[in-house]
């Protein structure tokens, strides 16, 4: 009850809030450029890969089209296959859209930079190039 009324009473002071949100929101938009940019920088590399471009969102949609790929150890045949491969082989966490309703063959995903540092992102790029190297 206490943090209730206390954050009721905070809400109200509109000036701090905008202080807070301006940074927080600015990181936001700067890790979303910095990941789609380096989705760009793949798919001109000629990795089948995409991205929307940032519209103000915590999340980046993404397109990882690898079905019909193999590491020479697995076949991606659906796009679960996908999904865990890039969780396995580059450690990178992403939400098919067939999680919201979509088509479960769809090769579009949703990549949250909520939780993302952007010390990490350079990495994160890194491992998902590395896994997408592997496949043939």
């Amino acid at each position: 009850m206490a943090e209730q009324k206390a954050t009721a009473e905070f809400l109200l002071q509109k000036d701090a809030i905008s202080r807070y949100l301006a940074p927080f929101k600015a990181g936001l938009q700067e890790r979303l450029w910095l990941i789609y940019n380096g989705f760009m920088a793949l798919q001109q590399k000629g990795y089948n890969v995409d991205a929307i471009t940032p519209q103000a969102a915590i999340y980046l949609t993404i397109k990882l089209e690898l079905t019909g790929k193999t590491d020479g150890e697995r076949m991606l045949s659906a796009q679960a296959d996908v999904t865990d491969y890039i969780l396995s082989e580059a450690k990178l966490a992403v939400v098919p859209f067939y999680a919201f309703g979509g088509d479960p063959g769809s090769p579009w995903y949703r990549l949250s930079v909520g939780t993302c540092k952007k010390e990490d992102i350079s990495e994160m790029l890194a491992k998902l190039e590395a896994a997408l190297q592997r496949l043939k």
